[in-house]
């Protein structure tokens, strides 16, 4: 496809490759705004690694205030090529804002040449100086990667840190005997996405990447107030719920393997993502693990979001008609039940749902009744209706169908 040249964007690319002919050896790339900072890696690397590495700095900087922009896809591409052998390339950022600036441009080469080329999370400064010494002593490109991801934990074990643990989905323990709620139906409406591939010429694959990249900074900001809703209204440990949702936005990889398919199939990146993602949630319906398989609904949840950005769709509604209502539909996601204003629901009656799905976990902690996969049946009811849910040991029941909390 065509890209354009660094010099058309007004960035520049410092190759700064200090090696001997004939040595080969992983390469490194730095992807920095910072000239200065990106320079001053590298000639830490001279002075400590006893081998020369070769190394390229990708960055855009001209003038102080290039530094408020992000190093452009083209300009970290064209570093990548400049150094490229068949050893690979450990790319190491500056900053998590660059990541899905290079996960455009690895998804703009040649398969065969993108699966030598390495993301690296690790810190720019210690992540390329543990990988230019393993590096050195002849590592290969996933001993290199290895050795530049460790300087995370050692840094995290040295300062006595530990990882938080996002596996936390405490149960409502409210037990009452009997209790009623009769209120008026609110009939959600359930939408999912079925999108169409459209061809994408050649010239406009690029901006058709870009779309997704906006698309899924946008979904981050919506994420990052659903996290300090979930955090406001009901505690830390379900603020995780959405944390992880922005951890699979960040997944680089998946960026990657969006953006392949519309560079190689030549498609809009709504259909790429669609398929992505189907592909993913049918990775997890195959899983084992009932926790795990619940999971499709965080996952159809993030499309969702995506999707809506991508092809302008309205969002979800968030105010019930009435003072209090009975809320019955499909499925629920997670986020539309966090952002609905709940002060005015009194129930959840999904014809589908699971009882391990996140939307469950956080309608206990909000102590909104809800029961799952009442069938077909409650999507018969009519918007205003009257309906009836009783508790009994614990248990939500609506006609014969019930969920045990």
């Amino acid at each position: 496809m065509a890209l354009l040249k660094p010099e058309q964007t007004g960035s520049i690319y410092l190759p700064v490759c200090i090696y001997k002919k004939g040595c080969f050896m992983v390469s490194i790339v730095l992807v920095s705004k910072s000239l200065t900072l990106a320079n001053g890696i590298k000639e830490l690397v001279n002075q400590t690694v006893d081998r020369q590495v070769k190394i390229a700095i990708a960055t855009n900087y001209q003038t102080p205030s290039d530094l408020a922009n992000e190093v452009p896809p083209e300009t970290i591409l064209t570093a990548i090529k400049k150094c490229y052998s068949k050893q690979g390339v450990l790319v190491l950022l500056d900053t998590y804002h660059s990541a899905q600036n290079a996960a455009l441009a690895i998804a703009n080469l040649e398969h065969n040449v993108a699966t030598n080329v390495a993301l690296s999370s690790a810190p720019i400064v210690e992540g390329t100086l543990a990988a230019a010494n393993s590096i050195a002593l002849g590592a290969s490109l996933e001993e290199a990667e290895k050795a530049a991801h460790k300087t995370i934990t050692i840094k995290k074990l040295q300062l006595g840190e530990n990882l938080p643990n996002f596996n936390i989905h405490p149960k409502n323990t409210n037990y009452e005997p009997v209790r009623i709620i009769t209120a008026p139906v609110w009939l959600y409406p359930y939408h999912r996405f079925v999108i169409p591939r459209k061809k994408i010429s050649s010239h406009l694959l690029l901006e058709e990447q870009k779309r997704l990249v906006k698309a899924i900074e946008r979904s981050k900001k919506d994420i990052d107030w659903l996290t300090e809703e979930a955090y406001r209204k009901i505690g830390e440990q379900y603020a995780h719920i959405f944390s992880s949702h922005r951890f699979l936005l960040e997944n680089t990889e998946l960026q990657l393997t969006v953006c392949s398919m519309i560079s190689k199939h030549h498609c809009n990146a709504e259909f790429a993502l669609q398929q992505t993602f189907i592909d993913l949630i049918d990775t997890y319906a195959q899983m084992d693990d009932d926790n795990m398989r619940a999971r499709e609904s965080d996952l159809d949840d993030i499309l969702s979001r995506l999707l809506r950005y991508l092809t302008s769709a309205p969002p979800p509604i968030t105010h019930p008609p009435y003072t209090n209502a009975i809320l019955v539909t499909k499925q629920l996601h997670p986020s539309t039940l966090m952002a609905i204003d709940t002060n005015k629901i009194k129930g959840i009656l999904l014809s589908h749902g699971n009882p391990l799905s996140n939307t469950t976990v956080l309608a206990n902690a909000l102590d909104i009744p809800i029961i799952n996969e009442a069938g077909r049946q409650a999507l018969s009811l009519t918007d205003g209706q009257n309906i009836t849910l009783k508790k009994v040991q614990n248990i939500w029941l609506y006609q014969n169908t019930y969920i045990s909390h």
